[in-house]
């Protein structure tokens, strides 16, 4: 049988320790959740989901108001996330910050599984979750969280969104959602998802530290292989398609041995999940593209490398098709907008 889902104790610590400003007794809260209040005490600690769907059930019957679920998202700081928050921090840009969001989110929570593609991340319970009160709050927490967060790594308040798809019904008044997000959220979607403008992931966030970051990432890599493989046979396939990419670009059986499965599960996995094997590879190619464009150091060669490419000018092709422009000007605006933003912050 598998373990039951579980949250880090932060993301309860959390939601109780707001409790007073809204005027609502821990104790009583905690009493009808059916769970204690020392139940997140353990810094490091893990608390099943089930806790946070029935805390916010509770805290709904006594305050239904939508403005909570967001006011609570607002009082997130990255430190809060743990090592997880500050990987994204250290990263270069806004892109490779939400790449590092997808890759060590189970350090976080087991679920929503997250993914990340062409700009949107989207949230997939896995096993799935029968729909009730606090699963929808918790997912409209995590996806306020999401953008709350990439408001402060990228030092804008006034980041919008492309678009925002909830898959649970609307509640009866979208009007908090529509302010907080920039945007109406379109409830009833076929997927829950947050999706960035295209312009906006290239962002440079102001705590980007290339060192720092490296040996975050080796933690949060470590603290990641005690956690075990995640659920999701996407992400599986991502992280393994990324690990071997300099090698060549993978095949789907090449993959599937890796895995330690047939081929033909592999790609029945992929298919339940809504994922193309070449899709995967098309994208993971694309987004880890853009973070190693970024790297001066690299040469173009040396990038079509990594990714797989024979021929630099496949490429070139690949880059053009996936941004509008060749890499090396993509490379020069990218950077140039880096150093804009930098010299604007020293002024």
């Amino acid at each position: 049988m598998p373990a039951l889902p579980t949250i880090a104790s932060g993301a309860i610590r959390k939601l109780l320790g707001g409790l007073a400003a809204i005027e609502l007794d821990l104790r009583e809260v905690c009493a009808a959740a059916r769970t204690v209040p020392t139940v997140a005490d353990d810094p490091d600690g893990r608390v099943p989901i089930e806790v946070l769907y029935a805390l916010w059930e509770a805290v709904w019957a006594r305050r239904p108001d939508p403005e909570l679920v967001l006011d609570g998202a607002r009082r997130y700081v990255l430190g809060d996330y743990g090592l997880v928050g500050f990987v994204c921090a250290s990263s270069a840009t806004l892109r490779e910050g939400l790449l590092h969001v997808v890759r060590y989110s189970r350090l976080w929570t087991d679920t929503p599984v997250m993914s990340f593609h062409d700009g949107a991340i989207e949230l997939r319970d896995h096993p799935p979750v029968a729909d009730r009160i606090g699963l929808r709050l918790a997912t409209e927490s995590a996806l306020a969280e999401l953008l709350h967060g990439a408001r402060a790594l990228t030092a804008r308040s006034d980041l919008a969104l492309a678009s925002v798809e909830i898959a649970h019904p609307a509640p009866a008044d979208v009007t908090a959602y529509r302010a907080f997000f920039g945007v109406a959220p379109a409830f009833g979607a076929r997927r829950t998802a947050i999706v960035f403008e295209a312009h906006d992931l290239d962002s440079p966030l102001r705590g980007s530290d290339q060192k720092l970051g490296e040996f975050l990432r080796d933690l949060a890599n470590e603290a990641l292989a005690r956690r075990g493989d995640p659920d999701s046979i996407v992400e599986r396939v991502r992280a393994c398609v990324a690990e071997v990419l300099a090698r060549g670009a993978p095949d789907v059986a090449d993959v599937a041995r890796r895995l330690a499965m047939s081929e033909r599960t592999l790609r029945r996995r992929l298919d339940e999940e809504g994922d193309g094997f070449r899709a995967i590879v098309d994208e993971t190619r694309s987004e880890l593209a853009r973070v190693y464009a970024r790297d001066l150091r690299l040469p173009l060669a040396e990038i079509a490398f990594l990714l797989g490419y024979a021929e630099q000018s496949a490429f070139q092709r690949a880059f053009k098709r996936w941004t509008g422009q060749t890499p090396a000007a993509w490379r020069v605006s990218s950077n140039a907008a880096a150093i804009g933003v930098g010299s604007v912050r020293r002024s």
